[in-house]
């Protein structure tokens, strides 16, 4: 008999303390999925103000029409407005704050693809 409620005894508490560790489990995980959120609305409202900013100081001008296939192939080496703007927004969201200037931008004279550069890289790596 005395066996007997010693291992009732002890399933009693087992029961009790792996219960109340979950219970804390679970407040822990949703006390920080909480701060997580506060986080990542607090930043993505930060982003809105700045980008609000931003469109505030640059005015936006409807993009030109297309050009023809006759002028892209004159174009070829000329690199349209458009990319330089994104090539220099992808600048800008990499340095941030920092000070930073973009001197130039030309084409790659690259016969091959990075891709392509990989793979030759992987196959003569060993040799």
């Amino acid at each position: 008999m005395n066996n007997l409620m010693l291992a009732l005894t002890l399933l009693i508490a087992g029961f009790v303390v792996v219960f109340v560790v979950l219970v804390l489990l679970i407040l822990i995980i949703t006390i920080y999925g909480k701060i997580i959120q506060t986080a990542q609305r607090s930043s993505k409202n930060r982003k809105e103000k700045k980008r609000q900013q931003i469109q505030k100081t640059v005015k936006v001008e409807p993009a030109p029409a297309a050009p023809s296939a006759a002028e892209s192939a004159e174009e070829d080496d000329e690199i349209p407005g458009e990319i330089i703007a994104v090539i220099a927004a992808a600048v800008d969201a990499v340095y941030g704050e920092q000070p930073h200037r973009i001197r130039s931008v030309r084409r790659s004279r690259r016969t091959r693809s990075a891709w392509g550069d990989a793979g030759v890289a992987q196959n003569i790596g060993t040799f």
